[in-house]
């Protein structure tokens, strides 16, 4: 009975061995490859990264075949190759499916600077609790029904330090009367992604005729206070919602999507800003004392700043990532509150001393 109980021990000593050697090497694996597409996106190393820039927007590799123009791709920002203003310059940029412009915005971050044909940064988040914002303005290549074409956000991998599926559900549960019924959510698998159309989503959308567009230089239809005025008088129905709220609404019932194509003809404006989510420090800013790191559970993955993609082609009609510096530290020990919405220990100090400590003390 010793020796075998000694020889049990043995070989489940042996079999749990094996069972960390092959999951140190997959993430291992996983790690070079976040260096390799890190590198493809013009990131510099986490020990040349300016001490005064905590994000980064760049085009987004895993959308291939779309080319964005704009000075400040061509020369060396900050570290940066690749990297795209956040001030509201216009980017042009033109794919297989769309082509067209881009503005970006984000609060608390250094800036390209601007070229003075428009409101700084500044003006635009003044008194509003915006976070980051974006406008596209274009044609489509092909006709498209309105159904088909989504934003939201996809990974290549799974998520790290996830929460119970109870409290996830529990949480998407809360949320569904604000969800439109389109909204898809799929958080556990090997590749999680949350997805809903992209006029259900975006906050103004207008449709104008070519020639009513001026030059490439801004975005047309664009107030005064930097919003894009609605106006989808050109889809010729009357049961079209004549303001964005409204028109949200009725995008988010699959029966209304159906009915309306994309078409070649016209140019589409989408404008979107989010309240919640601060790209400067990673976060979801629910109230100024309450807040929640993600950069623990995204596994390194970037998120995307603006994206739009057809559903049945898997096609990117843009998409462009936010880098923030933290994530280069993505597979640090979680902090408190990670590791209290998944139930996770740490063998580490919660604060190790480090500035990269879980991405916490990057944004302070």
């Amino acid at each position: 009975m010793i020796l075998f109980r000694s020889s049990k021990r043995s070989h489940d000593s042996d079999s749990s061995y094996r069972g960390q050697s092959k999951k140190a090497i997959a993430e291992e694996d996983d790690r070079r490859a976040f260096l390799h597409y890190s590198q493809q996106s013009g990131l510099p190393p986490l020990t040349k990264w300016p001490n005064d820039v905590t994000t980064f927007v760049v085009p987004a590799q895993r959308a291939n075949g779309i080319e964005y123009h704009h000075s400040s791709c061509d020369i060396l920002y900050r570290g940066i190759t690749k990297s795209l203003p956040m001030n509201g310059d216009v980017v042009l940029f033109t794919g297989p499916n769309f082509e067209g412009k881009l503005v970006s915005r984000m609060r608390d971050v250094s800036q390209h600077p601007c070229n003075g044909r428009h409101m700084s940064n500044d003006e635009y988040f003044r008194n509003r609790s915006r976070q980051y914002q974006w406008t596209v303005q274009g044609r489509f290549k092909r006709r498209i029904r309105f159904d088909e074409i989504v934003t939201g956000q996809d990974f290549g991998r799974p998520f790290r330090n996830m929460p119970s599926s109870k409290l996830v559900k529990k949480g998407l549960d809360l949320l569904k009367h604000k969800l439109p019924e389109t909204f898809e959510c799929d958080l556990f698998s090997d590749q999680p992604k949350f997805e809903h159309p992209l006029l259900a989503g975006c906050q103004s959308f207008r449709i104008d005729r070519p020639e009513h567009i001026g030059d490439n230089t801004q975005i047309h239809g664009i107030r005064e206070d930097g919003t894009v005025t609605e106006d989808t008088s050109l889809l010729k129905d009357s049961t079209v919602p004549r303001d964005g709220v409204d028109r949200r609404k009725y995008f988010a019932k699959n029966c209304n999507l159906e009915r309306f194509f994309f078409e070649t003809e016209f140019v589409y404006t989408f404008d979107f800003y989010s309240n919640f989510f601060s790209p400067a420090r990673h976060r979801l800013e629910f109230t100024p004392f309450f807040s929640v790191d993600l950069i623990p559970y995204f596994n390194g993955y970037p998120l995307f700043m603006s994206m739009a993609r057809e559903k049945s082609s898997g096609e990117y009609l843009w998409a462009t990532e936010m880098w923030h510096k933290g994530l280069l530290n993505y597979d640090i020990s979680p902090g408190r509150m990670c590791r209290f919405l998944t139930g996770a220990s740490s063998s580490q100090p919660e604060d190790s001393g480090s500035p990269d400590s879980a991405g916490l003390n990057l944004a302070r």
